[in-house]
């Protein structure tokens, strides 16, 4: 996304005052890690923050969809889904002034994951590491309401 597409979503957020649904993935490997992705110093919203592979949903997708494409397009794997998560809101802030309703989904990944489109780097935490770092969204809020952290 170039960086006035961006501006120009940003300014429709602002306008339109919509509620987005999205999708956020939890990924865990065989030692119970979690698997961030850190976003892009490009990115509108929480820049060089790390937080969960997910995004908006598109219209006529479904859940399933957009996360497989989030994974796709952030971490450049495959991936199947395993079971859904609780829904949260994150409401507007000055970070992100837009509000989404979304849902954790449990994911398993095929392949290494690699740092693509929005996403600067990709790592393994563990859940004791997460827990003193800050997340972008509500990312901290879901590893928590889903007991992870």
């Amino acid at each position: 996304m170039s960086f006035l597409q961006a501006l120009r979503f940003g300014v429709r957020l602002l306008v339109n005052k919509r509620i987005f649904p999205g999708v956020a993935a939890i990924i865990r490997n065989s030692r119970g890690e979690i698997l961030l992705g850190k976003r892009s110093r490009k990115m509108i919203t929480y820049p060089n923050v790390w937080g969960l592979p997910g995004g908006v949903i598109e219209f006529g997708e479904t859940i399933e969809q957009a996360i497989k494409r989030e994974i796709k397009e952030e971490l450049g794997v495959d991936s199947e889904f395993i079971k859904y998560g609780k829904p949260h809101m994150d409401l507007p802030k000055k970070e992100c002034p837009y509000q989404s309703v979304g849902l954790a989904v449990y994911c398993s990944i095929k392949g290494t994951p690699k740092p693509k489109d929005e996403t600067s780097e990709v790592k393994w935490f563990k859940p004791s590491e997460i827990k003193s770092m800050g997340l972008a969204y509500d990312h901290k809020e879901i590893l928590k309401q889903e007991g992870i952290i």
